[in-house]
């Protein structure tokens, strides 16, 4: 596990105290308080405002602590591991002395007969109590299927631990997901809204020129759709944004650590896309075969399904057990105390030790059936083995590729954008001789604003990519994510 990172309360409520104390030496040598609780309020809002700066919540590592704490599926597979853990010690336990202690107590009638030289003899006895109380230790010492299955929880175990590495790859990629799709979508909501600022310039152009006679009606219809349409892009990326903002704070649970007053003064804010971002992402390897040879040994999902081929064939195992016989030592001691008419205040006092001896002989063909069962099972487990291992390493191959066409597509939109850039330059230039106009610069901020989106549309596949080659092998941790902040500089 990370180690723990204080939540932006609990900071909140160490910097206040720290605030506080820090008023008391500096206005101590006052003696008005008001002064003094004023001094006090300068230095709380003071060390909130450097809190909202320094928020652990845009970052990744801090963002990625909080989903382990928080987020229901990733608790949930915490007491999947929890509960798979419990079978070693039942296990244990089963190979350990066994003490039963049985206590009784009843009312009995009894009829007897008996034959004499006098005739038959009855007896009745009613009404008459009794009590029967018992202990005994029981030691297994030849048990096959006990073994077997304390082997097979050790590799449940194993599972378990391994289950759970493979739901916190899981759940930074969910994580990862939700903040470069919200960090997209804010980009392109903004660079819609200088869209439309920029369409609405161009119809009021048209609108003069259609005034002045320069321009005809479908123009000015033209003009006027795109600005509808311009404002539809808005709205769509601002739904986009809103909904991913939404998703991540559901994941980490942001809205339930923070009151109102910390959201309000710490405000949470979508991470930042550099335009190199891509050449500056933290590979874990270099080349595709090093990505596929470490995801076959790494990955937690390939290595938890090893494990439970091992502990299927232990079930295998536990199976055949039940051929063999079984050998146990034991020692009972028991007494008991009857008040019949004629044995007033008896006691029987008995005890036994030695070893017991149990050989199956015939069960119906049950044990056969079983064992026939479990290597069925077997077989599954290691076709389920082989079919992981493809799915991992297809998923491999494929995100590997994604991440190369990512890197192409920036690089040719980047080109594109420092293209852009110069034409622009020469447009302004023109301006000035009177061979360009406004409404050709605005047609090319447009442009520049298309391959904006695009590459933050890049920026999203490439991250996406990362996220996943990382998980699949096992690599993706809060030091991963705090790694790929600071190379890849996303603040």
């Amino acid at each position: 596990m990370p180690a723990f990172i204080p939540t932006p309360k609990a900071l909140c409520s160490s910097d206040i105290k720290q605030s506080a104390t820090l008023v008391n030496r500096l206005f101590k040598p006052f003696e008005g308080l008001t002064l003094r609780r004023f001094g006090a309020l300068i230095l709380l809002i003071i060390s909130i405002q450097d809190l909202a700066h320094a928020s652990p919540q845009s970052r990744l590592s801090s963002d990625f602590v909080a989903a382990m704490q928080f987020d229901p599926e990733f608790q949930s597979a915490i007491a999947q591991r929890d509960a798979g853990l419990e079978a070693q010690e039942q296990a244990k336990a089963s190979l350990r002395p066994q003490v039963f202690f049985n206590l009784q107590r009843s009312i009995n009638d009894t009829y007897s007969r008996s034959t004499t030289s006098l005739g038959p003899l009855d007896r009745n006895f009613e009404n008459y109590p009794s009590l029967n109380a018992s202990v005994q230790v029981r030691q297994a010492l030849y048990r096959p299927k006990l073994w077997a299955t304390l082997d097979q929880s050790k590799f449940q175990a194993l599972y378990a631990e391994l289950s759970l590495l493979g739901a916190q790859q899981d759940l930074g990629m969910r994580l990862m997901s939700s903040h470069v799709q919200w960090a997209s979508a804010e980009l392109s909501r903004q660079l819609a809204a200088k869209g439309l600022q920029i369409h609405e310039q161009l119809l009021n152009h048209v609108q003069r020129q259609v005034s002045a006679g320069e321009s005809t009606r479908v123009d000015l219809e033209l003009a006027s759709a795109r600005v509808a349409q311009a404002k539809s892009q808005v709205t769509e990326a601002a739904s986009a944004a809103a909904i991913a903002r939404f998703s991540l704070l559901q994941i980490t649970g942001s809205t339930a650590a923070q009151s109102s007053a910390a959201r309000e003064f710490n405000p949470i804010s979508p991470i930042e896309l550099p335009r190199d971002l891509i050449t500056k992402l933290p590979l874990a390897f270099e080349s595709l075969h090093d990505w596929q040879k470490a995801a076959e040994v790494e990955n937690p999902v390939v290595r938890a399904q090893a494990f439970a081929v091992s502990a299927a064939a232990q079930e295998a195992k536990k199976a055949s057990a039940d051929h063999l016989p079984t050998v146990d030592a034991f020692a009972s001691k028991s007494q008991a105390s009857s008040a019949m008419d004629n044995t007033v205040g008896t006691q029987f006092r008995s005890a036994a030790i030695g070893v017991q001896l149990n050989v199956p002989i015939y069960s119906g063909g049950a044990v056969n059936s079983q064992i026939r069962q479990s290597l069925a099972l077997l077989r599954r487990a290691e076709q389920d083995l082989l079919a992981t291992k493809a799915r991992i390493a297809i998923e491999v191959e494929r995100e590997w590729h994604n991440l190369e066409a990512a890197k192409s597509m920036a690089a040719s939109q980047l080109a594109q954008l420092q293209a852009l850039s110069l034409s622009l330059h020469a447009i302004k230039r023109g301006q000035t001789a009177g061979i360009a106009t406004r409404a050709d610069e605005e047609q090319l901020r447009l442009q520049m604003l298309a391959a904006e989106r695009e590459l933050a549309f890049t920026h999203t596949k490439a991250l996406n990519a990362w996220a996943r080659l990382m998980a699949c092998v096992g690599k993706l941790s809060a030091s991963a994510l705090e790694q790929l902040q600071e190379t890849a500089l996303i603040h």
